[in-house]
């Protein structure tokens, strides 16, 4: 994955999120990286024991954005050509920007969509999230202050715009990370988060077949590890391992 890859020493799209020093969200984030780079993926996205659940999923919130963000610096560090409106997103798929930015409580309740280019798309969502993972009400700050209600609603759109930045990068920006010699990090980080959003639900089955034929290639191999995930589709980018 790319924070193996770079060690913190590539810019990254946004500027990174840190955790609070000492928090259980920095404790989690450097578990989930110590326990990835032994080569436990399905390790890395199980609740440890005796911990809470939300504050866990914050914490991989957050550090999969920083992994995006790594990974799209390292696109346009390369180079992303003119794409116009409406192209840039996986076949059969569009992806609309808001033309407001609202939390993602509202997301489904919103209706002033506009079209958008992929790489638009991208950018939007970063800013979006960037600022969904800074609110202290949905990611409160300390252990003190509880969540809000409807913190796994807001973090599902979250992580339903996170997949689609994959789908977009394995269909239009697989060639950039080709030539960069990141594309085995880019199928274990996506693995990762394949793992995680199964583990706990975070995306439909009807967003995963934007990128079916990779997902399913992912359940033979590891079909003990999720024996209830059975899907088919395609995808055109080949799924192999990296470190």
């Amino acid at each position: 994955m790319f924070r193996l890859m770079f060690g913190g020493k590539k810019e990254t799209f946004k500027p990174v999120k840190h955790h609070a020093p000492g928090s259980k969200r920095e404790q989690y984030s450097n578990f989930t990286l110590k326990t990835l780079g032994s080569g436990d993926i399905t390790g890395a996205v199980k609740l440890p024991p005796g911990e809470e659940l939300n504050e866990w999923i914050a914490a991989n919130t957050v550090d999969f954005y920083n992994e995006l963000s790594l990974m799209w610096g390292i696109i346009c560090d390369v180079g992303v050509p003119p794409v116009e409106a409406g192209e840039g997103f996986p076949p059969g798929f569009q992806y609309l920007r808001s033309a407001s930015t609202p939390t993602a409580a509202m997301l489904f309740k919103n209706n002033t969509n506009t079209s958008c280019s992929g790489p638009e798309y991208i950018d939007f969502v970063m800013s979006w999230v960037d600022k969904e993972i800074s609110d202290g009400v949905l990611f409160p700050r300390n252990a003190s202050t509880p969540f809000p209600k409807n913190f796994m609603q807001c973090v599902r759109v979250i992580y339903t715009r996170l997949f689609r930045i994959f789908a977009i990068v394995y269909y239009h920006h697989y060639a950039q990370l080709e030539e960069s010699g990141a594309v085995s990090h880019l199928n274990t980080s996506f693995k990762h988060f394949i793992f995680f959003i199964w583990e706990y639900d975070l995306v439909s089955e009807t967003e995963q077949e934007a990128l079916a034929d990779i997902i399913k290639e992912i359940k033979l191999r590891h079909a003990t590890a999720f024996p209830n995930r059975v899907r088919t589709a395609s995808a055109n980018a080949s799924f192999s391992e990296g470190v």
